[in-house]
């Protein structure tokens, strides 16, 4: 495959074998030599935007229900359940909206200006979220961050796919997907932490939301700080190919990138409805405690960590692509029927880890795929595959919390039939698939 008109090195056949790596004393791209310079610089800063963007929607979901109570003045806990989950959901769906869009204009007007203009949006809206005290205003903020989150996640991973240099790109779209884990996990922490500052400072000196607003000031600040790493270390120029290199937009929008885009539609879904019916089963059915159901979520993050970072150091050598994604599938499948049989903490952390070394190799591996199949219009593919991600998750989750109660059982055992069969097909019929080779 070729990128801005250039031999890419880091296509299929190569980006899995470390022995390659020693005879990439050139890229192939004509570069000049600073430009050349600002890859390894750039891709750090590609890790921090993916970080702070997940940070950000990591920090908010522990505090949003008492900023709804202390700020908003919501009452009643119905009312306070209710809008937490419609404010996350308003999140996605402009995710799901805006993603495309992004890609789209950073296949033409270039990956930096896109990055920057949704980080800068991102902070400004984590930071306008901190100085509201309207619900109307709280659910317009929200749209905005998950908007210009929109332009982050599937950019970074486009401008990651264009370095060239000795780093594989099947292993920086690894990095980028442990990125986003570790923000996630690390938000949650960093709320809980910021929301007890009130032992140092009285609130009346604090912001209008009190201790709770500190978690949406500072990552703002961060993501303001990511901002000028951006402007300094990421190229500017467009991402396009040349006329002479043979590619055909019309074979990027069918064939196997179609696939790779219901996969992940798919993954997703399986994804959510574990996570809500994960939550639901333990309190309801196991009967345990918020620290223990948030220690089997926090497992699940460090699972998928520690995939994706073992996937980027030791690429396995022999597996077929079609192999990896169908035993992801697989793994998924078993954490998703293994859900409604656990009766006990050690259980489900078991089950857990089932789904979060699936989801974990997932992940990376489908948003690799989309990236090796969409030819220059990188920005595009991946926004698609951002926002089929983002809509699998929110089926995923709204279903299993509306069929907990009453189908629970069917709707886990079809799950994970469904995972199962998607599993064989990949792997029985690769080939046909067009599923790509080592």
């Amino acid at each position: 495959m070729r990128e801005n008109g250039k031999p890419d090195n880091d296509d299929p056949d190569m980006s899995f074998r470390p022995r390659y790596l020693s005879s990439l004393s050139g890229d192939g791209y004509s570069h000049s030599a600073s430009m050349r310079a600002k890859s390894g610089g750039g891709f750090k800063t590609l890790l921090a935007a993916t970080f702070i963007v997940f940070l950000g929607y990591g920090t908010v979901l522990p505090v949003l229900p008492l900023f709804l109570d202390q700020v908003l003045s919501v009452v009643g806990e119905g009312d306070v359940s209710l809008h937490t989950g419609l404010l996350t959901g308003v999140y996605t769906l402009a995710l799901f909206f805006f993603a495309p869009l992004w890609g789209s204009a950073s296949d033409r007007l270039g990956r930096r200006p896109v990055l920057l203009c949704g980080l800068g949006g991102f902070a400004l809206a984590m930071l306008g979220f901190s100085l509201i005290n309207d619900l109307p205003l709280a659910y317009g903020m929200r749209a905005l961050a998950g908007a210009f989150a929109a332009a982050v996640i599937p950019v970074a991973l486009a401008q990651a796919a264009e370095y060239g240099g000795a780093v594989p790109r099947a292993r920086r779209f690894a990095w980028l997907s442990a990125a986003s884990t570790l923000g996630f996990l690390s938000g949650p922490m960093l709320s809980g932490w910021l929301a007890g500052i009130t032992m140092v400072m009285p609130q009346s000196d604090m912001l209008l939301g009190g201790p709770v607003a500190w978690p949406f000031v500072v990552t703002a600040g961060l993501a303001g700080g990511v901002w000028l790493s951006v402007y300094r270390h990421v190229p500017g120029r467009p991402a396009c190919l040349t006329p002479s290199s043979g590619y055909d937009p019309k074979k990027a929008s069918t064939g196997p990138m179609g696939l790779f885009l219901i996969l992940t539609l798919f993954a997703m879904l399986g994804l959510g409805a574990f996570e809500v019916g994960l939550s639901l089963q333990a309190q309801q059915s196991i009967g345990l405690t918020p620290f223990k159901i948030g220690l089997l979520f926090t497992e699940c993050s460090l699972v998928m960590l520690m995939i994706q970072l073992l996937w980027s150091t030791y690429p396995p050598k022999r597996l077929s692509i079609g192999h990896l994604i169908g035993g992801a599938f697989l793994l998924m499948a078993i954490g998703i029927l293994g859900l409604p049989y656990a009766t006990g903490f050690w259980w489900a952390f078991v089950v857990v880890a089932f789904l979060g070394a699936g989801s974990g190799l997932l992940i990376p591996l489908l948003a690799y795929q989309v990236s090796l199949a969409s030819g220059p219009a990188q920005g595009a593919a991946l926004g698609k595959q951002t926002a089929l991600a983002s809509l699998g998750q929110a089926a995923g989750s709204a279903g299993a919390g509306l069929l907990f109660v009453d189908a629970a059982l069917g709707t886990y055992w079809g799950l994970a039939i469904l995972l199962i069969g998607i599993a064989g097909a990949v792997m029985g019929f690769q080939a046909r698939f067009g599923v790509s080779q080592h």
